[in-house]
């Protein structure tokens, strides 16, 4: 039996969460073929997704970020303009070569479409849509005949798989083809460093889309003011401090969270699922503009697994911040998340139900 995994050329979330459903699903069908597709980061997705192969191909969908995170509307609208033609070419030409028994989307749409050509089921994962996120921008960045076509190429999905935090909204227009798993995490976590038990260990997360590299850079002289505490930063921030501490650059950040008492980050929901998982503190940092964002950040505070800060103060405020919040707020979260009975099995739900529909 054998799989194609569409990848989007978004960050490392998606990656992560294919990976713990591809480790699932081999779990159970150790015999299984894996492939996956797609871009900008093939070689991570290389590292992380074990027993496959690979091919260097566009899957067709991205968007464009302004400095900072926030997304680049009139860049948005350029890429998609041309989006429906360029989607046709690209499932004619994956269609002239297909040799899979079924496939495995982050919502690269046109798997879906694939599958219906081919008769073969078409899983998607995801926190979110592409539509939804884009029908939340303002001004919509994309013409109403491509969030149709979104839509109609949707349609044909097999099964979507939704886990927790995913809008309502999507759920609802999906219901007919949603089910809702738990949090979809790789529970196989290697203790990487050695913790400093007299200090409060921190990791501070950058996307894989580099959008906090900027702040993080201005928050290192902060940093160093503050002893009673051990920082982990990617070693892509030439630092060297008796506090703060590297991790290779081709390493996830994520697969460090095990040993913190905090993380500090941008809300990406995978950072977030790994934290809830881990039962480890966040604090978080927005980007203007992105709904996902938005959409995270409301629902920690209201779950009190997580706090917030502005950018501003954690580029130029955090040694004053940081120990004020240890002192005071970290201690509601940190309650608050070991007494949260949120379950983390859902990649394991996931493969045995797409195994069933085969």
């Amino acid at each position: 039996m054998h799989c194609k995994v569409y990848l989007s050329d978004e960050g490392h979330g998606h990656i992560v969460r294919q990976r713990a459903v591809v480790e699932a699903l081999l779990a159970l069908k150790p015999e299984l073929e894996v492939t996956i597709q797609t871009k900008v980061h093939i070689r991570k997705a290389e590292q992380l997704i074990p027993h496959h192969h690979a091919i260097d191909k566009f899957n067709n969908i991205r968007w464009d970020k302004q400095e900072g995170g926030s997304p680049d509307l009139k860049a948005i609208q350029q890429r998609f303009d041309a989006y429906i033609g360029l989607s046709e070419h690209f499932i004619e030409d994956e269609c002239s070569h297909y040799r899979y028994d079924f496939l495995l989307s982050d919502f690269v749409y046109e798997a879906f479409e694939i599958g219906r050509r081919q008769a073969k089921p078409a899983f998607g994962i995801a926190h979110f849509t592409w539509d939804w996120f884009f029908s939340k921008l303002y001004p919509p960045p994309i013409h109403s005949e491509v969030m149709s076509y979104f839509l109609s190429l949707m349609n044909n999905a097999t099964r979507l798989y939704f886990p927790p935090f995913t809008p309502r909204d999507i759920i609802q227009h999906h219901k007919d083809k949603a089910l809702q798993v738990p949090f979809i995490l790789n529970h196989q976590h290697e203790h990487k460093v050695v913790r400093d038990e007299q200090r409060f260990n921190v990791l501070i997360i950058d996307s894989g889309a580099g959008v906090l590299e900027r702040g993080i850079r201005r928050s290192l002289k902060a940093l160093t003011l503050m002893d009673d505490f051990i920082f982990y930063v990617s070693e892509n921030y030439t630092v060297s401090h008796a506090n703060i501490r590297t991790i290779p650059s081709n390493e996830l950040m994520v697969d460090y969270i095990v040993d913190m008492d905090l993380v500090i980050g941008r809300a990406g929901f995978n950072t977030i699922s790994e934290c809830i998982g881990l039962r480890t503190p966040m604090l978080l940092i927005g980007e203007e503009g992105n709904p996902e964002m938005m959409e995270n950040l409301l629902l920690m505070k209201k779950e009190n697994l997580a706090s917030f800060i502005s950018m501003k103060v954690f580029e130029e405020d955090l040694d004053r911040f940081l120990p004020f919040f240890v002192k005071y707020e970290y201690k509601l979260i940190l309650q608050a998340m070991r007494d949260h009975a949120m379950a983390t099995n859902g990649a394991d739900i996931i493969a045995a139900d797409i195994l069933d529909r085969l």
